[in-house]
């Protein structure tokens, strides 16, 4: 998630009470904003958050009011609006097509506690997985190898006949245990780098 607009352009920076610029507290928020899940998971290693609902949406809001000085009331709005602001990865639809085209079955396998699947229609992925699996609808989350066990069953595929694509070499990397074979990509800028990825399954399913 990138800039939350919590100002309006053209406002003049007005003065917060402690005395410091409205621009400044955006700034901080933003930056908080940028890495929310990251500092929640080092705040909550477990990452139990992603089993529920309730813990997902208070784990990312208590990151926003105690590390941004964000209002509740802000952070809220912020968590309802974080899924609108999620975008497809450079090459992303194209690599699925591509590969959905070809025959192959197709899992998405998530850590987390909301239901993405409108977003991905929006983006015009969700048809071409064959199934979505999300942490808190199976009651586990990754590295768990018995959630990749879940993701290979459910498309039917022997986990040896798998190749898992992932950007954490902590969780996606769980997939190894499985017996998953596990590409991790690199990211720049929040920006999943599929590239290279994207050459190696082309060309090794072409």
């Amino acid at each position: 998630m990138r800039d939350p607009a919590c100002v309006s352009p053209g406002q003049p920076p007005a003065i917060t009470p402690d005395g410091t610029s409205l621009q400044r507290s955006r700034t901080q928020i933003i930056t908080v904003l940028s890495s929310v899940w990251s500092r929640a998971a080092a705040r909550y290693p477990d990452i139990s958050w992603d089993l529920d609902p309730d813990r997902h949406r208070a784990a990312f809001e208590q990151v926003l009011v105690e590390e941004s000085g964000c209002s509740h009331a802000l952070a809220s709005a912020l968590y309802a609006a974080m899924p609108t602001r999620w975008v497809a990865a450079d090459g992303a639809v194209e690599l699925l097509a591509a590969l959905a085209a070809r025959g192959l079955r197709l899992a998405l396998l998530s850590n987390i506690a909301i239901d993405i699947r409108p977003r991905l229609n929006q983006l015009g992925m969700l048809e071409l997985f064959d199934t979505v699996l999300l942490s808190y609808e199976v009651g586990l989350v990754k590295p768990d190898p018995r959630i990749f066990e879940r993701a290979v069953q459910a498309i039917e595929v022997a986990p040896s006949e798998c190749v898992m694509v992932g950007d954490s070499p902590i969780t996606d990397g769980g997939a190894a245990a499985a017996g998953i074979t596990a590409l991790i990509i690199p990211v720049i800028d929040d920006r999943p780098q599929l590239a290279a990825v994207s050459r190696m399954l082309t060309t090794a399913t072409g």
